[in-house]
């Protein structure tokens, strides 16, 4: 089972370090059609079978319309991210951020950005898979 293998993952790389787990948040238009958010899911079930991990999938949020990623060059994309992720609330201390596939980090690196801006001394990307860099 997935969520298996990434608390495992937490438990090597994190040991037993308190940090917080957030999901990429998923489109509303994506999670109206597929009728879950699969990544909040996930992080979800792994927080629960965790003290050190608090879970919260209501802080990180986009603060404006985005285009869907698929097709756009990595300079596209990274101009379609920039600034677009927001915080709701301070945040302090480790923070693991989790994306379904990774592309050209464009959408790690902006909540990464956002996550900084809103306290978190150190935040680490997790993505569940890649794909081949598009340029």
């Amino acid at each position: 089972m997935l969520s298996q293998i990434l608390s495992k993952t937490f438990d090597v790389f994190l040991g037993s370090e308190n940090f917080v787990l957030i999901p990429i948040p998923s489109s509303k238009q994506k999670v109206r059609e597929r009728g879950f958010d699969s990544v909040a899911n996930l992080c979800a079930r792994v927080a629960r079978d965790k003290r050190s991990i608090h879970f919260d999938d209501s802080n990180l949020f986009l603060r404006r319309h985005v285009v869907d990623q698929v097709g756009l060059s990595a300079l596209q994309r990274h101009s379609n991210l920039e600034g677009a992720f927001g915080t709701r609330k301070v945040i302090n201390g480790t923070v693991v951020v989790v994306d379904d596939v990774v592309t050209t980090g464009a959408t790690l690196n902006s909540a990464a950005r956002a996550l900084k801006f809103a306290g978190a001394q150190r935040v680490i990307a997790v993505a569940l898979c890649g794909t081949p860099l598009t340029r």
